[in-house]
């Protein structure tokens, strides 16, 4: 654990940030530590560095401190203090940019690895720095863990619902983020696990509104006969999988359409809600109840799927008695295209959700 204290006493300005830099990974700010070492009314005899009777390392200085500019002049004087620690603290002048701004947008296309952020609204986040140029922040995860949380009785956690779970720690079983509903957000991104396919859809939204707003706002879609929004990058593809037309194209809250059986015709069925793909079910012939958008919560969702009286409460109406051939999780298109290749039930089959 590193410890970078950095603390003004301008006449009447008394204030002390304390940043704790895990690695060079996670950040959290903490004010309490830093009234608990007692250094808020005190400068070193320098005003410029010192060490705390626990030997963390004090930056002080009895002048403005609250720009960015004097953080990261200070941040520069510890090369001289601490050369062994290498890269360091250009990693920690990179922390302090990130804690500056609203999500992982602002390090697009920086270098940095994956990481954890602190955003200005408080929230820890993580951030993709791999996929299509980086920033990415996510905002949601949907496994085969066994639990039953993206549920049609709990669909709302896509829109209005701003219920949080899951940890940033065990990215394998379900998660949301508060980011879901405060980051405003452009273009979106789904990164399969364990196969690590990908795909990344641009100008989804206009940037004004979160990801839970947009699927809020967008309703329930009868969309035979349309298209969606097309992926703009990825290794997602569609040729010889169950995706309808071998169309890897990104809906949302999608009415079940029954395929040829009701031809054009949508009704409130096997809805999907949130993030979905165009896909037949594996029980489905190729010339009934399969393409377009047969029963699309259970075939290429992210987990809620409207029941009927023959099917379960579960993710994805399971469990399914009725024989349709439903006997494990899609994890949004990772079923259709062949993908769910790890244990059923063990969370090594999950989808992630990316915004920027």
């Amino acid at each position: 654990k590193f410890w970078i204290y950095l603390s003004g006493m301008h006449a009447s300005y008394s204030t002390l940030i304390a940043l704790q830099i895990l690695g060079s990974a996670c950040l959290v700010w903490s004010t309490a530590r830093a009234a608990a070492d007692g250094l808020a009314g005190s400068c070193d005899a320098a005003g410029e560095i010192a060490l705390d009777s626990e030997g963390h390392l004090v930056l002080a200085d009895c002048h403005n401190t609250t720009t960015l500019g004097f953080m990261l002049a200070k941040l520069e004087q510890l090369n001289s203090v601490v050369a062994a620690q290498g890269s360091l603290i250009q990693q920690q002048q990179q922390v302090i940019h990130r804690m500056l701004e609203h999500d992982c947008s602002a390090v697009r296309g920086s270098g940095l690895p994956n990481h954890i952020a602190l955003t200005t609204a408080g929230t820890v986040v993580y951030c993709d720095m791999e996929h299509d140029g980086g920033g990415w922040t996510l905002v949601a995860v949907s496994s085969d863990d066994g639990q039953d949380t993206w549920t049609w009785a709990n669909r709302f956690y896509f829109s209005s619902d701003t219920t949080t779970f899951g940890s940033l720690s065990n990215l394998n079983r379900d998660f949301k983020s508060s980011a879901l509903h405060e980051v405003l957000f452009r273009d979106i991104l789904f990164v399969h696990a364990p196969s690590g396919v990908w795909a990344s859809y641009h100008n989804v939204s206009n940037g004004t509104v979160s990801l839970g707003t947009f699927i809020g706002n967008t309703g329930m879609q009868c969309y035979v006969n349309k298209t969606g929004f097309p992926m703009t990058a990825g290794t997602l593809n569609a040729a010889n999988t169950l995706l309808c037309d071998a169309s890897t194209d990104l809906f949302f809250n999608a009415l079940d359409g029954e395929g040829e059986l009701l031809g054009v015709r949508c009704h409130d069925g096997h809805n999907a809600f949130g993030p979905c793909w165009n896909a037949r079910h594996t029980a489905s012939p190729a010339t009934a109840n399969g393409c377009p958008w047969d029963d699309p919560g259970y075939a290429a969702s992210l987990g809620p799927a409207a029941p009927d009286s023959g099917s379960g409460s579960g993710e994805y109406g399971l469990p399914d008695p009725r024989g349709y051939g439903f006997t494990t999780p899609a994890v949004g298109f990772g079923q259709a295209a062949g993908l769910n290749t790890g244990a059923s039930g063990s969370g090594e089959n999950n989808m992630r959700v990316f915004v920027r």
